[in-house]
């Protein structure tokens, strides 16, 4: 239905920027955290070399499925719930609904705690039963995650994403600066090296412990009825009614159940890596503690750098929520329309030349974080996993979709599918001794083709949006793979100039992967406004987005303003 008094032109220029400005907040503050935690993973690696690391990541993969199984649906149904209750001027349930989200998770965070030590070693035993005493240290966390989550929930009904942002950076901090001096204190002690990697991840508890008390604090000082104005001039003091506790309930977690399921389907898959990955090397043939190295490896160095795109793709996702969430309860097709085709075109735009850019040149730039001796053997795994970042993005924008549309079930069919995938051919390929340890990162690329495939369908027949896979995905991808192309000659003749073919030190590497970076980025800026994935409608969305589309036409990059 559309908005009386609207026209079109003013639903897409609010929904846009929308968009934009929650993804820029919340990118920025993503940013932060993943270089954090990056510098974070570097040094950590340098004490604990691949076998320690194995233990640090078996603790945390254990973990990350915890957190997925205690947080993933319940912010994402809060934050719904909320922005749904203020569209209605229900002011009073959005108080109701955080006193009861917050009791939640404080007991779901206590009891995944409690789970979490009472099994450790059993939890530790996919890996190495030495990973128990990480486990242990890990599993406060749990607890302490589970309040940040239900405060991160509010917040984002209210298209709040600041405090999010922030509390992530300070997690980040406190986990960089703790973790380094409880692990080098460790070491100095001379404690063997499981402990070691048990002090060091104890400082994630503590990183979270302080997002947790800047996020209450912020609580404390926050008042709603600023946010509220456009609401207040339509409901006056508000609807007085609001839902019986069991009602909300059952409400939170209709929406968090299956987005719960379908997202720990998808840590599960990870968890696969951890339980297939090893034995299935060992049945190839590789000595177990060489799988346990490997392992390591992989899961410090690959996973790491293939984490790092999405933090760039999951504000897109995010914001998508509460905004899509609004537009159903009002009734605003059109602008629940333009907020997705720019979702899912932002989400192409970045996913792609982060997947051809990081696969051309993965040989340059793992020797430059890590310095390791493995970073060689692990660069061509890095090249093949890198292609799932674009299907994992696609994914992560689709399933909000769903999900803010009332469609939460649906995707546990697309992870399901594509866990599925990944169990047979991580199984599979690994057992093969031409394959062996390829077989985990081709598998996951297999496991988001499949599954964002499936979302796909479901949005377009359920929510009824159809991205346009000319200008969506298309034009993104010859710009993106030109940017790829580019990336690899410029790497390899910048290593042959001036290292004769032979770069081998972390300053050779990051010079090579610097210059690469900067030809590729401009190769692609230029590309996208050629070929028209980016228009001069999308600059101005921005910040300053008026005096940049005007500077990108005096450069001929985009057509003349019609007058």
């Amino acid at each position: 239905m559309a908005e009386k008094g609207v026209s079109s032109g003013e639903i897409k220029a609010r929904g846009r920027g929308l968009v934009v400005s929650g993804v820029l907040v919340y990118g920025i503050s993503n940013i932060l955290t993943k270089v954090i935690g990056l510098f974070f993973k570097i040094p950590m690696n340098d004490l604990l070399g691949d076998t320690g690391m194995a233990y640090f990541n078996a603790a945390y993969t254990v973990y990350v499925l915890f957190y997925m199984i205690s947080t993933a649906g319940l912010p994402v149904a809060v934050s719904r719930l909320v922005a749904e209750s203020r569209a209605q001027g229900r002011f009073k349930q959005v108080k109701k609904i955080y006193r009861l989200t917050l009791l939640l998770f404080f007991v779901i965070g206590a009891l995944g705690t409690v789970i979490m030590v009472a099994f450790s070693r059993q939890l530790a035993g996919a890996v190495d039963v030495k990973a128990q005493l990480c486990v242990v240290a890990l599993a406060p966390t749990l607890f302490l995650v589970c309040l940040s989550s239900a405060f991160r929930g509010y917040f984002q009904g209210f298209r709040m994403l600041v405090p999010t942002g922030i509390s992530q950076v300070l997690e980040s901090l406190g986990k960089l600066a703790v973790g380094m001096l409880l692990a080098g204190y460790a070491i100095e002690q001379g404690k063997p090296i499981e402990q070691v990697a048990a002090y060091g991840i104890f400082g994630i508890t503590v990183g979270v412990f302080a997002g947790l008390m800047y996020l209450w604090v912020t609580k404390l000082c926050f008042k709603p009825q600023v946010y509220d104005v456009e609401y207040y001039k339509e409901f006056g003091d508000g609807v007085e009614d609001c839902d019986s506790g069991l009602n909300i309930v059952k409400r939170l977690a209709a929406v968090a159940i299956p987005i719960t399921i379908s997202s720990s389907v998808m840590s599960l898959a990870s968890l696969i890596d951890t339980l297939v990955m090893r034995s299935r090397l060992e049945s190839a043939g590789i000595p177990k503690d060489t799988a346990v190295e490997l392992y390591g490896a992989y899961s410090t160095q690959c996973v790491s750098l293939f984490n790092l795109p999405p933090v760039l793709i999951y504000p897109v996702a995010y914001i998508i929520v509460p905004l899509v969430a609004e537009c159903i309860a009002r009734r605003e097709k059109k602008r629940m329309d333009t907020i997705l085709d720019s979702s899912f075109r932002l989400t192409a735009m970045i996913a792609l030349p982060c997947a051809f850019g990081m696969s051309a040149i993965a040989r340059y730039i793992l020797p430059t974080l890590f310095n390791s001796e493995s970073s060689l053997t692990m660069a061509p795994l890095l090249s093949v996993l890198s292609f799932a970042v674009f299907f994992m993005g696609v994914l992560a924008t689709s399933n909000c979709a769903l999900q803010a549309a009332g469609k939460e079930q649906l995707p546990i069919v697309s992870m399901l599918a594509g866990a599925a995938v990944k169990l047979i051919a991580s199984f599979v390929l690994c057992g093969i001794p031409a394959v062996n340890i390829y077989g985990t990162p081709i598998s996951t690329v297999l496991c988001y083709a499949v599954a964002m495939g499936f979302n796909l369908y479901f949005v377009g027949k359920h929510v009824g949006f159809v991205p346009s896979v000319k200008v969506s995905f298309l034009r993104p991808t010859l710009s993106a793979a030109a940017c790829g192309a580019v990336a690899f000659a410029v790497s390899r003749v910048t290593e042959r100039l001036l290292f004769d073919g032979a770069a081998s030190g972390r300053t050779e590497n990051a010079l090579i992967t610097a210059v690469a970076v900067v030809a590729a980025v401009l190769v692609y800026a230029v590309l996208i406004f050629r070929l028209r994935a980016v228009t001069a409608e999308d600059i101005e969305m921005l910040p300053k987005g008026r005096r940049i589309a005007s500077l990108c036409r005096k450069l001929r990059l985009l057509p003349k303003e019609a007058k």
